[in-house]
């Protein structure tokens, strides 16, 4: 039961971080359309500036995925125990 509380407490970390990049998708795209347009010299500089601006969802991201793989971990052990124990 613990095992998936924690899944879908990562799983709603990892869909809500998604979900608000997204909202800032198309200020990225612009910016890399116009960084491309103009000249590739000013390309890393616009990867430098959209990686600055993301780096707050790295940390989100990567703690609900864990928590998933944790959550699966317990859930997996959970039914090896179970499956160790044989029939009623």
């Amino acid at each position: 039961m613990i095992a998936i509380l924690l899944y879908l407490i990562g799983l709603v970390c990892v869909v809500i971080t998604i979900v608000v990049i997204g909202v800032d998708a198309p200020a990225l795209y612009a910016t890399l359309a116009a960084a491309w347009q103009s000249d590739l010299g000013d390309l890393p500089a616009a990867l430098g500036g959209i990686a600055t601006g993301l780096n707050w969802a790295l940390t989100p991201f990567l703690g609900g995925l864990l928590l998933m793989g944790f959550a699966r971990i317990i859930m997996l052990l959970g039914n090896i125990s179970r499956a160790l124990r044989g029939p009623a």
